[in-house]
């Protein structure tokens, strides 16, 4: 994943920036400063706008301003709220397109009338893995995947009988439910990140091209313990390969 992001000056911190590379995030910044020559702001503009068709996403640091750029690049836009926000700018959010997303650190962007990002209650205090957390759920809507807690799934393949093969993105620090399945077994590969994998009583630590085998009916979980996404492969098969054939055992966000 790639996000492109707008500034108008330099209030975030570089600590912020700094989080982001650590954590594996490739990402661009775009200044764009209010204060400038009309000439010199738009030729930052222009910069930015040939750039955009190398994102993935958005993310916009500037208010009303950065809004403009959202029909133009039709990349998914998540915009943050300023501490401090007029209703000048809020009608312009309010009026954004349906590819713009809202996040706040101070408050539910709902509560101002604003699209937030689904499965995003609050910020967390933790502004970096807010935002990977934001990231990675925008993406995947962008995917057309499945949103859930823990991170996302994308369907690859389940136009067969016999198999179904997803794509799994679980965030940093989070993991799924122990459960097992009745009518399906399956076979994992790690793509990127650090997988835990516990099956029945064996807990196994997982790198990038490494496997492992989940029996019928066999207790597993997978918990991601590195500091950026972990994405795996997981193939799928049996005779039916529906959500409802999940048992959860725990799950860390009270669905059983």
């Amino acid at each position: 994943m790639k996000v492109g992001i707008l500034v108008n000056d330099s209030s975030l911190p570089e600590e912020f920036f700094r989080g982001l590379e650590s954590a594996g995030m490739e990402f661009e910044v775009h200044t764009i400063p209010l204060s400038a020559e009309p000439a010199v702001s738009l030729a930052q503009a222009g910069d930015f706008l040939k750039r955009a068709d190398g994102y993935d996403l958005i993310h916009n640091f500037t208010g009303g301003l950065g809004l403009i750029f959202a029909n133009m690049t039709g990349k998914p836009m998540i915009s943050s709220i300023p501490e401090s926000i007029g209703e000048e700018d809020l009608a312009l959010f309010r009026a954004a397109g349906s590819t713009c997303f809202f996040v706040s650190e101070r408050l539910p962007v709902e509560s101002i009338g604003l699209k937030g990002v689904p499965g995003i209650d609050a910020f967390n205090g933790d502004r970096v893995r807010f935002y990977l957390d934001v990231y990675t759920r925008v993406a995947a809507l962008g995917r057309k995947n499945e949103v859930r807690p823990w991170g996302s799934f994308e369907v690859l393949s389940d136009d067969r009988d016999d198999h179904k093969v997803k794509r799994i993105t679980v965030l940093p620090g989070r993991r799924l439910s122990l459960q097992y399945h009745g009518k399906r077994r399956e076979h994992w590969i790690v793509i990127s990140g650090r997988a835990l994998v516990t099956v029945g009583d064996t807990v196994t630590e997982l790198s990038p091209t490494e496997t492992i085998d989940i029996p019928h009916e066999k207790a597993h979980r997978v918990e991601n313990i590195g500091i950026s996404d972990l994405v795996f492969i997981e193939v799928q098969q049996g005779d039916y390969f529906g959500e409802d054939d999940i048992v959860r055992i725990e799950d860390d966000f009270g669905r059983i």
